[in-house]
């Protein structure tokens, strides 16, 4: 009897490795069917919430009320606030609070609340003090209109003041890093490469933008200049790049682990070898101006940061970030679905734009992946919308068109990816 062939190397597993494989399996079958369940709107929440925790959350020590109360944006996002703006306080857990106010705010605003507690609730460890003052990051916004026009019902979650502080530092530090940017003189750049003629045009481009540029056309070369003097980036082609069997790449990030790497690519299939060799970003071949001015500042912006403040920006943020997903494609829920449990991820899936923008007002989100499929000609203008009322949120576009690349780029994607999709690819941009 003939053995399928996907069976053929469950075969050669041993029985720990396939209990393994059984765990893997029947998890991702759960996925699919949660992500497949019918629902009466157009978005989905993966993973849902377990009915025993939201149990477990009503049990909480927590009072139905209305306590006049007032609060004060800490972090500023695109919200206007006034100084201090009137709240009514409707629930208290420890977990957080819930109230109602006139004032329009956004999700990932952090606010500092204060109130009084009533006399008849103030006992026990946590409510024997009545002046409260908290400190809270809004996770969602429900509108809901009023004889007095309208209102909104907030959803916050406490957090420390220690973790407030952080938040600012992390404001301070993009402004800090954004201004280092500007001083062009201070990047000094190796353009590594055996095309003579494209090494010489972005010799000149980048020379008229002031940065520091030196230019060579063989690996000793480089290494060896990178062993004299301190360089931040180096840029480089495919063709040079695969040089016995990317020799270049290998020796530099073996010996200058620091120092940032771009690569002009000719197909994906290059990006995807050449990811194994921790490469920053790519180009596309013949690409232009517009889109190495892009990139450039992208990879800068991600060393300053580290070389600045001693971390990945990405890796200092918390746990249990909230993902959009604009796609209906089966392999993107696969990806993310199975991955969602181990990263603390919450996935939102909605199907088009309009569903796009409801989570957004409505919930705090820290990732967005579209699949420009869904989106069509508006996707550029849904992107410019994005970073114009939420600039902090980092955007994902998938796509089956690499010539399309430039004009998500311009248009606000931090991120873009070339279908068919690799799970390396994902994980390698999220946290």
């Amino acid at each position: 009897m003939q053995v399928e062939s996907w069976k053929e190397p469950l075969l050669k597993l041993p029985l720990d490795e396939l209990k393994k494989a059984q765990c893997f399996v029947t998890d991702l079958i759960q996925t699919l069917a949660t992500l497949h369940t019918k629902t009466e709107g157009s978005i989905v929440i993966f993973p849902p919430e377990d009915p025993l925790k939201i149990e477990e959350r009503r049990r909480d020590k927590r009072f139905d009320m209305e306590i006049e109360g007032v609060c004060s944006l800490v972090k500023k996002q695109e919200s206007e606030v006034s100084k201090e703006s009137p709240v009514i306080i409707r629930d208290i857990s420890k977990r957080g609070l819930r109230f109602v106010t006139i004032q329009s705010l956004m999700p990932s605003d952090v606010l500092v609340v204060t109130f009084q507690l009533p006399a008849t609730i103030v006992a026990g460890a946590i409510y024997k003090n009545p002046q409260k003052k908290v400190y809270v990051e809004i996770r969602r916004i429900r509108e809901f209109p009023t004889p007095e026009g309208i209102k909104y019902d907030v959803g916050a979650q406490s957090i420390e003041s220690e973790r407030v502080i952080e938040l600012l530092k992390e404001e301070e530090n993009r402004a800090q890093v954004n201004k280092r940017l500007a001083l062009k003189g201070d990047t000094r750049i190796l353009i590594a490469s055996i095309k003579e003629t494209q090494a010489k045009r972005l010799e000149e481009f980048l020379l008229k933008q002031g940065y520091v540029v030196h230019k060579v056309s063989q690996k000793q070369q480089a290494i060896a200049l990178l062993r004299k003097n301190k360089f931040d980036i180096v840029v480089s082609d495919i063709d040079t790049a695969k040089i016995n069997e990317f020799e270049l790449l290998k020796d530099i990030k073996m010996e200058f682990p620091t120092v940032g790497v771009i690569v002009e690519i000719d197909t994906m299939v290059d990006w995807k070898i050449i990811l194994s060799w921790e490469v920053d970003n790519y180009l596309t071949k013949n690409f232009n101006d517009e889109e190495f001015n892009i990139i450039l500042e992208s990879v800068q912006k991600k060393l300053l940061y580290k070389s600045m403040f001693g971390v990945d920006f990405k890796k200092s943020r918390l746990e249990g970030l909230n993902i959009l997903v604009l796609s209906k494609k089966e392999v993107i829920k696969k990806l993310l679905g199975s991955a969602a449990n181990e990263k603390g991820l919450k996935l939102f899936f909605v199907d088009d734009t309009t569903s796009a923008r409801t989570v957004l007002k409505g919930h705090k989100i820290d990732f967005i992946i579209v699949d420009s499929e869904i989106t069509g000609p508006e996707g550029c203008q849904l992107l410019m919308n994005i970073k114009k009322d939420f600039p902090h949120i980092e955007t994902i576009v998938i796509s089956q068109n690499l010539q399309a690349r430039c004009d998500f780029l311009v248009n606000g994607a931090d991120n873009f990816i070339v279908e068919p999709i690799e799970s390396q690819e994902i994980f390698a941009i999220l946290p």
